[in-house]
């Protein structure tokens, strides 16, 4: 079992019955295709798109007089009845979220009120644990600038290279999605490169889901910044892998 990974701003839900606000939650178990969010606005963390197995702790906060999930939750508990409908929100504005696959199911091992406050605002703690598998559901496309693979094969003397990225996820988009890079020597970037032909991905498919393209023009002795994009081709929606760079040798 791998260590628990970053917290997330999370809503937690049981079906259509919301558990808690925003917290955060752990998760202990194994991890597969992974995507880079910046959660805080200051830190990357890696976000796990299918979670198999392990724990999972759950902090947050709810309010005193609408405390139907909190109710929901210990009858669960205190029965360990098998749960099928937990959603834990990692992006509730844009509807993105981690749900049990089907055929799975988890099941709630300890609960703990911590307290409440003047405002009438209780806090609590719980922990869930995964018998099969969860996934990222929702609307949102999810790109990778990936890192564990040389994202530039250049040299002293050389001005061109590789970039490699991976669409992670394509949100229930249903029409093409142009992925390409932006690359230049700050975070504005200024230059983009574009990958051949438009991507069709599903998750565990790696020869449908890596993309890469050549740039062109570096510079010796300069450190560029680039990152991956994905848009969709009708409608122009847009989303970033998180920035990396290189230092190109002198």
């Amino acid at each position: 079992m791998s260590d628990p990974k970053a917290g997330y701003l999370a809503r937690a839900y049981l079906g259509v019955v919301q558990i808690s606000g925003i917290g955060s939650w752990t998760y202990g178990g194994e991890t597969r295709n992974m995507a880079d969010i910046d959660e805080f606005g200051d830190t990357v963390n890696q976000l796990p798109l299918q979670m198999v197995g392990g724990d999972i702790t759950l902090t947050g906060c709810y309010l005193i007089d609408t405390d139907a999930g909190q109710i929901a939750l210990k009858t669960a508990f205190d029965a360990k009845t098998p749960i099928t409908n937990l959603m834990l929100y990692t992006d509730y504005a844009n509807g993105i979220y981690q749900s049990l696959k089907s055929g799975s199911h988890c099941i709630c091992t300890n609960v703990n009120n911590i307290g409440t406050d003047s405002k009438g605002i209780g806090t609590f703690s719980a922990t869930f644990h995964v018998n099969g598998e969860m996934e990222q559901s929702g609307s949102s496309i999810v790109v990778a600038t990936l890192g564990d693979i040389d994202p530039v094969g250049v040299g002293a003397g050389s001005s061109t290279g590789t970039l490699w990225g991976e669409l992670l996820h394509r949100g229930g988009e249903a029409g093409d999605i142009d992925c390409y890079f932006e690359y230049g020597e700050t975070t504005s970037y200024g230059s983009d490169c574009k990958v051949t032909g438009a991507l069709e991905t599903t998750f565990g498919d790696p020869d449908k889901d890596v993309f890469d393209a050549d740039i062109v023009t570096f510079d010796d002795d300069t450190t560029y910044h680039y990152r991956a994009v994905a848009e969709v081709v009708i409608g122009g929606a847009k989303v970033y892998g998180v920035d990396k760079t290189i230092v190109i040798p002198a």
